[in-house]
């Protein structure tokens, strides 16, 4: 019997759909068994197929209190904690969950062959092979595992990968790398949170800190980069001096006109000063180093004309842009919608697994197999069709063009592309806007490798005056070929500039003018610039190894895991997003500054490393017991003098902490509960969950019991005609006997609302104060 272990309800819903020929599927009824059977003599050698599912990860690492009831509490004197072996247990999420893996358990135990169907990528592998171990059939010498690999849901291939299972090397390889991966995920972040959570409340004297995880502060291999970045750059908006520099122009007058040309730097060094060694780029701080420069000859020296000693008209022309990967769309998205990166994953998951138009969405590659290739290129008159163009437009090349078709650097994931269904227009127009055009986007990028390259003219002028000498280059548009697709028929100031008739050997009169120009200043991040970050972490280093490693690993996390990455840190409330640009919260920037010394924590060149390492798990030059060994020692074992402990400790505690006095302060107060004075009594009033109520007039369950009388009844409701009263405006009212306006009380239909004052009456109740209507 063959078992299909899907990792989802819908793919495997799709998997029978597909396989048994059939359009409808009793998806209830199926949902509430767990599983499909199917047989049919087209597949698994006409044996019964039981189709199950995973929902995503069904099995997790146990916490620490269940390897060791003393490291259940969180404690210094606890640290490290390293299991002697990792275990497995079935996911704490849902009661669901439970009962889907016993029965993939029931199914996997009965199961001869077991085909690993979930996503092609390291977690979805990871995901099989977890739960094949926690249900005890790994390894098994009566069980066969195979793997089905595709990365399109249309029936047409889900059956093709059925026909061509492959052998489980490969995927067992992939889940190898991404349990270490977990490991040594799991041991950083259950001893780098313990560690940094209690050292900063131990330094700062505070109980808890309010990041949303109960005063708990999360490390983790890719967030604690990842908002450093956010960090370093604003550092570099803070410390930021602008700098004035002039750059040397001239317009150059000729018989049929005159154009502009911009000097080019002579060939020089600089020999001292911050930029020794860096060539010159053309700028000088004043006008008047310019004026010397334009009068020494051998610079410039003679102004009096100027001669055409280049003039070159070139047909050129360029490729369509590459094809799409996921962080490609989502730095697209956030660009035109300001649209956050988990937002977008999210969409085009519905568009892969519910509409079956596009394909895998967790991608990296830009190219596409020559097999995809030749689907696209079948409906390439459904997508101009769909795009309200004709055949027309079509210029198919004989052979692909390797900038976008490569079967090895395809063979894992493909770019996105559409697959071959095609939304109807009725379902088109019923999608979001969103929807539509991250659709419309990845057909287009699709399309454009079908259509003729764009071509134009290019002019270039090179004018000598003195020793000096200067470029003009003028771009005309011949012919738009893909670009049609985005409508760009409009001419682009900066890309296209018709220039005069001109010839080599004309004379020209030449007009020099500096022009002033400033250094400009970094600007926030947005979602889509930090993405990017993280894709491109690592291509500014110097050492040209390391920065092959990024280039290599591809930056900071995985398609797959960056966009939850800064979805993290904003639930953490460590960023923040204002006008569509990242800001570190106070909370944040106190993090950051608390992780500056210890490089595995902020540094991305270490992480490159780590990256590397894992990934070489999945090819054999490395192993899970040698990665898994460095990670422990940076933990402290058998390494007592140089290790995250160690480090971190006496980093936190030579912090200057200074500038954040004042929100500790504010910190503290909160978490005493103390929102005011009692104007009944005195005493300090307490803001509880549902009342502020004074300190004297707080009970404990025993003396309630007993009939106690409070010494002050003193009390504010924080819930007044549906709207919660905040700390704030609790504090308000007890100093000024007043609030700000509230906006948003509920009427006593429940369905209108209006905008009042809470005031404070003599009598300590609460009344509502309208604003006074202004007269027009």
């Amino acid at each position: 019997m063959y078992v299909i272990l899907a990792e989802k309800d819908s793919q495997a819903l799709d998997y029978y759909r597909s396989l048994a020929n059939v359009k409808q599927v009793n998806e209830k009824e199926a949902k509430m068994k767990g599983y499909l059977q199917l047989r049919t003599p087209d597949y698994f050698g006409g044996q019964t197929a039981i189709i199950t599912w995973a929902k995503g990860h069904l099995t997790e690492l146990k916490d620490p209190g269940e390897y060791d009831e003393k490291w259940e509490k969180w404690s210094l004197d606890t640290l490290p904690i390293i299991p002697e072996t990792f275990e497995y247990k079935t996911t704490t999420s849902s009661k669901s969950a439970i009962k889907q893996f016993k029965t993939v358990k029931y199914w996997l135990e009965k199961a001869d062959t077991i085909v690993w169907a979930g996503d092609i990528d390291r977690e979805g592998s990871y995901i099989s092979y977890s739960i094949c171990l926690l249900a005890g059939v790994w390894g098994k010498s009566d069980k066969t595992f195979k793997s089905l690999w595709i990365d399109d849901l249309a029936p047409k291939v889900i059956r093709k990968g059925f026909k061509n299972l492959q052998d489980i090397d490969y995927r067992y390889n992939q889940a190898l790398e991404a349990q270490a991966r977990a490991y040594s995920d799991w041991l950083l972040g259950m001893n780098g949170s313990r560690l940094l959570t209690l050292t900063l409340q131990q330094r700062l004297g505070l109980p808890k800190l309010d990041s949303q995880r109960d005063g708990k502060i999360a490390v983790g291999r890719i967030i604690s980069p990842t908002l450093f970045f956010v960090y370093q750059r604003e550092k570099e908006i803070d410390s930021f001096v602008p700098r004035t520099y002039y750059e040397l122009v001239a317009q150059f007058d000729h018989e049929n006109g005159s154009y502009i040309g911009k000097y080019i730097p002579a060939d020089i060094t600089y020999s001292k000063g911050e930029r020794k060694g860096e060539k010159w780029k053309g700028d000088c701080d004043t006008k008047e180093q310019w004026e010397k420069l334009i009068q020494n000859p051998k610079f410039i020296g003679d102004t009096s004309k100027g001669l055409i000693t280049t003039h070159e008209v070139e047909l050129k022309e360029s490729r369509a842009p590459r094809l799409m990967s996921l962080s490609d769309i989502q730095k697209l998205m956030d660009k035109r919608l300001g649209m956050e990166p988990v937002a977008v994953l999210d969409v085009i998951q519905e568009l892969y697994e519910k509409d079956k138009v596009v394909t895998y969405p967790r991608t990296s590659s830009e190219h596409i197999s020559t097999e995809r290739y030749e689907l696209l290129k079948d409906s390439t008159s459904q997508m101009v069709n769909f795009l309200g163009l004709s055949d027309e437009v079509l210029s198919i090349p004989e052979n692909p063009d390797g900038f976008f078709v490569n079967n090895k650097k395809a063979a894992v994931h493909a770019a996105l592309t559409p697959t071959e269904i095609f939304p109807t227009q009725e379902v088109f127009n019923g999608w979001s806007k969103a929807k539509q055009m991250i659709y419309t986007e990845i057909l287009k990028r699709s399309l454009a490798m079908f259509l003729p390259k764009y071509q134009y003219e290019q002019t270039t002028i090179i004018t000598s005056v003195g020793a000096g000498r200067f470029k003009t280059v003028g771009k005309v548009p011949k012919h738009q070929g893909w670009k049609i697709l985005w409508n760009t028929q409009g001419k682009d100031k900066k890309e296209e500039e018709e220039l005069i008739p001109v010839h080599k050997g004309d004379t020209v009169i030449p007009h020099l003018n500096t022009v002033e120009k400033q250094t400009v200043k970094p600007t926030p991040y947005t979602l889509g610039k930090l993405l990017e970050a993280m894709e491109y972490a690592g291509r500014h280093f110097k050492d040209d190894e390391l920065r092959q490693i990024m280039k290599e690993t591809q930056g900071l996390g995985t398609e797959a895991t960056r966009a939850p990455s800064i979805d993290k840190l904003k639930n953490y409330n460590w960023i923040t997003l204002k006008k569509g640009k990242v800001y570190l919260t106070t909370l944040g920037r106190l993090i950051c500054q608390s992780i500056e010394g210890e490089k595995l924590l902020c540094d991305a060149q270490t992480t490159a490393l780590w990256e590397q390492s894992l990934r070489k798990i999945s090819t054999k030059e490395n192993t899970q017991e040698r990665f898994i060994g460095n990670i422990k020692r940076y933990l402290g074992e058998n390494n007592p003098d140089n290790n995250l402990f160690v480090n971190l400790t006496k980093w936190i505690n030579s912090t200057d902490y200074g500038s954040y006095n004042e929100w500790l302060a504010s910190l503290r107060q909160n978490q005493s509960g103390e929102v005011g004075t009692c104007p009944k009594c005195g005493a300090p009033v307490k803001y509880l969950k549902n009342v502020a109520k004074c300190e004297n007039g707080l009970l404990s369950k025993e003396d309630r019991e007993k009939g106690v009388e409070p010494n002050c009844d003193f009390f504010l409701p924080l819930s007044i005609a549906g709207k919660k009263i905040s700390s704030k405006q609790v504090e308000s009212l007890l100093a000024k006997g007043k609030t700000s306006l509230i906006k948003g009380f509920k009427k006593k239909d429940k369905k209108s609302t209006f905008d009042a004052h809470l005031i404070l009456n003599k009598d300590y109740s609460v009344s509502f104060e309208f604003e006074k209507q202004k007269k027009r």
